[in-house]
C-alpha cells in the first residue's frame, strides 16, 4: 500500500486530554482540518478528522475532554494554536469512502468560569478593581491581563461609591465592556481586557507609542488587505503570532514601485495621507485560523481596528 504524501509541508497534530491532562488520542498522520475563531467574547473552533476508527470515535466524544491543536510550516518549530479548548459536541459525517468526525470546541475559560452565576457589590468601583473582583467571584485566579488603556483611566475611581453587578460572569463583563469601551477575550489560559481608545487619548496609550506586535508584509498576504482610516481586513499565510488585541503594523503592505511615475507616487502619498490619517497601526479585534495537512489551506483572517478623528467632515453641505 502506498504511503501518502504530506501536502505542502503543512503539520498539524492534534491531541486530546481528559480534563485532568490525561492524553488519550493524538494523531499528526491522519486527514486534519481546524477552523479556530478567536472573537470577544470566547474563542471557538471545529477540527475535523478524517477516518477515525469507531472505537477512537466513541472514546474522544465523551464528556470532559479537551483538544489541543499544534501547528507547523516546512519542519518549523511547532506552535500550539489551540491549547486545551472544550469539546462540546462531535458529530460524525460518512463522505464515502471516508467518514469525518468534527469536534465542536470552545475556550475552558467558557466551560469553566463565564457560565458562572455572580451577585456582588463592588466598592470604590474603578475598572480594574470591578474587572478583577467579578472574574475572581467566579472562581478563576489565573491571569488577567489589561492591554492599551490611557494613564491612570484604570484605577480611575467613578463618581457613584459602588456598583452592583448580577448575572452570569459572560453578561456581567458584556454589559461593562460596553459602557466603558472595553473588549474582553479569552486566549489560552488567560483573560484579556482590552481598551479601545479614541481619538483624543490614544496618544496616552501604548498603542500608541508600541512600534506594534506584528509587521505585516506584503509577501505574506494571500489578498490586497482593505485598509481604511478605522478598519483594517487582512487575509494571509496562517500566522498563530496573531490574537485579538495584537498590534498590527500595516506601514510595510503601502507600497509602490520604484519605476512608477512622479504623478502616481504624488497621489499615493495622498491617499495614504488622506485614508489611513498617517496612522499605520490596528488593534485586533478578531482572528480566524483555518488550515489542514492535506489541503493548500493555510491561512489566517484578520478584523481590526484604530482610532479615527472623526470630526473632519464639513456639515453644511449635502453629500452625495
Amino acid at each position: 500500500m502506498a504511503i501518502p504524501i504530506r501536502k505542502f509541508g503543512q503539520y498539524v497534530l492534534i491531541e486530546v486530554h481528559t480534563e485532568d491532562g490525561k492524553l488519550i488520542f493524538s494523531t499528526d498522520s491522519l486527514k486534519v482540518d481546524f477552523d479556530i475563531r478567536h472573537i470577544e467574547g470566547w474563542s471557538r473552533a471545529k477540527f475535523s478528522i478524517t477516518n477515525l476508527a469507531p472505537d477512537t470515535v466513541k472514546k474522544i466524544s465523551n464528556e470532559g475532554h479537551f483538544a489541543t491543536v499544534t501547528v507547523a510550516l516546512h519542519d518549523a518549530e511547532p506552535i500550539v494554536i489551540a491549547d486545551r479548548m472544550f469539546i462540546s459536541n462531535a458529530l460524525e459525517e460518512k463522505k464515502v469512502p471516508s467518514a469525518v468526525t468534527n469536534l465542536y470546541c470552545y475556550s475552558k475559560l467558557r466551560r469553566a468560569y463565564l457560565e458562572e452565576q455572580i451577585d456582588i457589590k463592588v466598592v470604590s468601583p474603578s475598572i480594574r478593581k470591578v474587572i478583577e473582583t467579578c472574574i475572581k467571584e467566579s472562581g478563576y485566579t489565573g491571569v488577567i491581563e489589561f492591554k492599551h488603556f490611557p494613564e491612570g483611566l484604570l484605577d480611575n475611581l467613578p463618581p457613584k461609591p459602588a456598583s452592583r453587578r448580577q448575572g452570569s460572569l459572560l453578561s456581567v463583563l458584556e454589559s461593562y465592556s460596553y459602557e466603558q469601551r472595553l473588549k474582553v477575550f479569552t486566549v489560552g489560559n488567560k483573560f484579556i481586557i482590552m481598551y479601545q481608545p479614541t481619538a483624543k487619548n490614544v496618544t496616552g496609550t501604548d498603542f500608541y507609542t508600541s512600534e506594534g506586535d506584528i509587521l505585516l508584509s506584503t509577501t505574506n498576504m494571500r489578498s490586497n488587505p482593505k485598509i481604511g482610516p478605522a478598519t483594517l481586513k487582512v487575509h494571509s499565510n496562517l500566522d498563530p503570532r496573531i490574537i485579538p488585541t495584537s498590534i498590527l503594523n500595516i506601514s510595510q503592505l503601502l507600497t509602490v514601485g520604484t519605476d512608477t511615475s512622479q504623478v502616481a507616487l504624488e497621489v499615493a502619498e495622498n491617499i495614504l495621507k488622506d485614508s489611513v490619517a498617517g496612522f499605520s497601526k490596528y488593534q485586533t479585534l478578531s482572528v480566524q485560523h483555518k488550515g489542514s495537512n492535506w489541503t493548500s489551506e493555510w491561512s489566517t483572517h484578520v478584523g481590526a481596528t484604530s482610532p479615527s478623528i472623526g470630526i473632519d467632515m464639513n456639515t453644511d453641505k449635502w453629500w452625495i
